[in-house]
């Protein structure tokens, strides 16, 4: 009995990152917020009483049960408009984690509202979308990635010099989004079974010449017909994959080796999102390769973050050292943020006040010398500083990455110097925090 208790216990309870449930959430509110605001122009005229679904003909297309939206009672064109735009605003601060449980649940009951309001223009990923949103808003931790957690840590380690330990969660929701998948998958599978242009491999050419789904021109589609059978195969392959995910894991070793001694779950995902992403390619289905994206975030565990490191770190020897000035608050507060967006841990700061530690690390470089300037040193022993060592760095820091191409544009190199330089020669004026550049 206490086996049967403690694997109960395990199975639901069970500690997990909170890291893909956070990183979930800002995806599904930029989602969400991304497909509404298409609608802009239609809020009158999709959910107000002067549009095209007035409540007395609601009975025509309303849930007749379990129907739940604000919008029964307001009715108001102006009064929706401005409910429509505080649901764009909480929206943003989901997103970026201000006071991320409140948003998240009213943002979910307000995407209930309005999609209860007029079922019309809804499609497949709505649904889905509305599938995650409730699951976010039970799970007990959504608070990572956000601005909320950003602050605490702060905080902390302004205090101890050192990071929150990593939010934890516990597993009961991941598991509420894998049986999602599984049924949508599954079900999804066992219908095409029942028709015969799935087995016959025509139904993806015949998508691909549907005028209301495809993006490209007939003579571009018809250049990719040929892998319609090939399309189709892969498709109820994955599909019925996900069957796998049923196998309890104390059983996974009755599986062919060359199957189990990798992550299963992390197979189906790469084929699932594969697949989303050529129907986003090819086709125009609204939300849904968005909405499904988005749950594949939630499904991500501690081992899925570590494998991810290991594979982008395969090749990857040593640290990268940041030597800075443990006496600058613009330093260290700089030095804070590239840490928290280290993510493949490439990166060891270090303190030049410290003699012992300079003289371990950089024992060429004067103290003088790197007052002037950020100085870092990477595995191979070659030393960058200023512009040039940040420029460095954006190679490494899978945040900064989208700036890299920037930085190395003609004529920014130049300017960046210059405005390092002149940061760099301010930053002692900084008092309690705050700097006068």
């Amino acid at each position: 009995m206490k086996r049967i208790i403690s694997y109960l216990n395990r199975f639901f309870f069970e500690e997990v990152s909170a890291t893909g449930f956070g990183l979930m959430r800002a995806a599904w509110a930029f989602s969400v917020l991304f497909f509404m605001l298409g609608t802009a122009p239609d809020v009158v005229r999709y959910y107000t009483e002067v549009g095209i679904l007035p409540e007395d003909l609601g009975y025509l297309v309303f849930r007749s049960e379990y129907r739940f939206t604000l919008l029964q009672y307001i009715t108001n064109p102006q009064a929706v408009i401005a409910l429509w735009s505080m649901f764009m605003v909480c929206l943003v601060c989901m997103m970026i984690g201000l006071w991320p449980r409140v948003m998240t649940v009213i943002c979910v009951l307000l995407l209930f509202s309005f999609h209860e309001r007029n079922l019309q223009p809804l499609g497949g990923g709505d649904t889905v979308l509305r599938n995650f949103g409730f699951i976010l808003m039970i799970a007990p931790e959504v608070g990572a990635f956000s601005l909320s957690r950003l602050e605490h840590q702060w905080n902390h380690w302004k205090k101890t010099g050192a990071y929150l330990k990593p939010l934890k969660t516990n597993i009961w929701p991941y598991r509420l989004v894998l049986w999602q998948f599984i049924i949508i998958y599954v079900t999804s599978a066992w219908d095409k079974l029942q028709g015969s242009m799935w087995m016959s491999g025509t139904v993806v050419e015949a998508g691909f010449h549907h005028t209301h789904f495809v993006r490209w021109s007939k003579e571009v589609m018809d250049g990719w017909a040929w892998i319609s059978p090939y399309a189709c195969f892969y498709t109820l392959l994955f599909e019925f994959g996900w069957l796998f995910m049923l196998i309890p894991r104390e059983t996974w070793h009755v599986l062919p080796h060359w199957l189990w001694k990798h992550s299963i779950k992390r197979i189906l995902i790469f084929l699932s999102f594969s697949f989303h992403l050529g129907i986003f390619i090819f086709m125009d289905v609204g939300s849904f390769p968005f909405a499904m994206t988005t749950g594949f975030i939630g499904l991500l565990l501690d081992g899925d973050w570590e494998a991810f490191k290991r594979m982008a770190n395969k090749k990857w020897k040593g640290k990268i050292i940041i030597l800075y000035d443990g006496k600058c608050s613009l330093c260290r507060r700089s030095i804070f943020m590239i840490q928290l967006m280290d993510v493949l841990s490439r990166i060891k700061p270090v303190d030049f006040r410290d003699s012992t530690l300079l003289s371990k690390h950089a024992p060429d470089i004067s103290e003088s010398n790197l007052d002037r300037a950020m100085h870092i040193k990477t595995p191979q022993g070659t030393y960058f500083k200023g512009f040039d060592a940040f420029r460095k760095l954006s190679w490494h820091v899978p945040s900064l990455k989208l700036l890299t191409p920037l930085l190395y544009l003609p004529g920014v190199a130049p300017v960046g110097r210059m405005i390092y330089a002149k940061i760099a020669e301010s930053r002692n004026m900084c008092s309690h925090g705050a700097c006068k550049i």
